[in-house]
């Protein structure tokens, strides 16, 4: 927890220096930041040239509105939340040129995700990629973000625009279904098993 903790102090120190036109702190907030928004995009739009585009799209924006953004206190949940937004509205009108028809971002959790290499153990993980994918869109959404991508629920509340307590919920409902489908595993085996 301390680690990421350090990670964001140093996004929040190179930030400072990209609010005064450091144009190489934001090729370090872009190398820190990118792997990480490419994943979370590929997981909204399903294809990985569209969630390229978007990340790009998204640091050009914020490069070039950055004095009107101004300091930001977590400057990685900014950027996931950016995107998101960016997706969403890309989903959007997608759909309104019927190329895609999906309504918000729809994790997928497929098997090859979540594969390693023993067979019985793949058989596991591919009944959980069938059971993850049977949850709600918002909590599939919630615990990528709170397992996979190790967001705090404070991060993920800013994220997905809704409150603390509800993002909790999403991942206890979440889970509390998993364990309903699966039986009553320990949860940091279901966890370490998915993620």
């Amino acid at each position: 927890m301390s680690d990421t903790y350090d990670h964001d102090e140093e996004l929040n120190s190179h930030w400072d220096a990209v609010l005064l036109g450091d144009a190489a702190a934001y090729a370090q907030v872009h190398a820190r930041l990118y792997p990480l928004l490419f994943r979370y995009g590929l997981a909204i739009l399903g294809d990985g040239d569209l969630a390229e585009d978007a990340v790009q799209e998204v640091f050009i924006r914020i490069w070039t509105k950055k004095s009107a953004i101004g300091p930001t206190r977590n400057l990685r949940a900014f950027f996931f939340a950016s995107l998101r937004r960016h997706c969403l509205n890309q989903l959007r009108s997608l759909k309104t040129l019927q190329v895609l028809t999906a309504p918000g971002p729809d994790i997928e959790f497929s098997p090859e995700d979540i594969i390693i290499s023993e067979e019985s153990a793949a058989a596991r993980r591919n009944a959980i990629a069938q059971y993850l994918n049977q949850l709600p869109r918002r909590q599939k959404e919630a615990l990528y973000l709170r397992f996979y991508e190790s967001l705090s629920y404070d991060e993920i509340a800013a994220i997905m625009k809704v409150n603390y307590q509800s993002v909790v919920n999403l991942v206890h409902k979440a889970i509390a279904q998993l364990r309903k489908w699966m039986g009553q595993l320990p949860l940091w085996w279901l966890l370490w098993q998915v993620f």
